[in-house]
């Protein structure tokens, strides 16, 4: 790690396998899919990256929940304000 310009603590071994570990953390959360995932690590299958990674893809399947659910009541709160200008347009010319 020295060689890198990364200090560490005392007694506290960083090795590039962490890095590696970083890396697909950070893949996984930005969505990309997870046979992409196995492909870039080289791991056997996509059961070898779920056994390590699930926390990982449960956290970004929660988000992803969120977000959508977030989006759902966006439009719902939309199309409930559009209803009421078309009422009120309704009622004005009749």
């Amino acid at each position: 790690m020295k060689k890198l310009g990364i200090e560490t603590g005392k007694g506290v071994h960083v090795g590039i396998h962490c890095f590696r570990h970083g890396v697909t953390s950070e893949l996984l959360e930005s969505g990309t899919p997870i046979h992409v995932v196995t492909r870039l690590m080289r791991h056997a299958d996509s059961k070898v990256t779920l056994e390590h990674y699930a926390h990982v893809v449960g956290d970004a399947e929660r988000l992803a929940s969120e977000k959508f659910s977030q989006r759902i009541g966006q439009n719902i709160d939309q199309l409930e304000s559009d209803s009421e200008l078309e009422s009120t347009s309704v009622v004005k010319t009749a």
